[in-house]
C-alpha cells in the first residue's frame, strides 16, 4: 500500500515538472513565432495601409490594412 502511494506521489511530481517545462517551452516558442513572423507582418500591413491611404480610391483598403495590422499585433 505504501509503495503504491509513493509511486503515485513520484508520478505526480514527474508530471508536474513535465507540465511546467512544456508550458515554459510553449511560451518561448509562441514569443519566438510572434517576433519572427507576426511583428514584421503587422508592420508591413501598417505600411501598406499608409501607402493605400495616400490614394483617394483605395482609402477603404488602407483602413482595412490598419485593422488587420491591429489584429495581428494585439493577438
Amino acid at each position: 500500500m505504501i509503495t503504491l502511494l509513493v509511486l503515485l506521489f513520484v508520478f505526480m511530481i514527474v508530471f508536474g515538472i513535465l507540465g511546467f517545462c512544456l508550458r515554459l517551452t510553449g511560451g518561448v516558442l509562441k514569443l519566438t513565432f510572434k517576433l519572427i513572423f507576426v511583428l514584421p507582418l503587422g508592420i508591413l500591413c501598417a505600411v501598406m495601409g499608409v501607402v493605400l491611404c495616400c490614394t483617394l480610391i483605395l482609402i477603404p483598403l488602407g483602413i482595412g490594412c490598419f485593422k488587420a495590422a491591429g489584429r495581428l499585433l494585439a493577438g
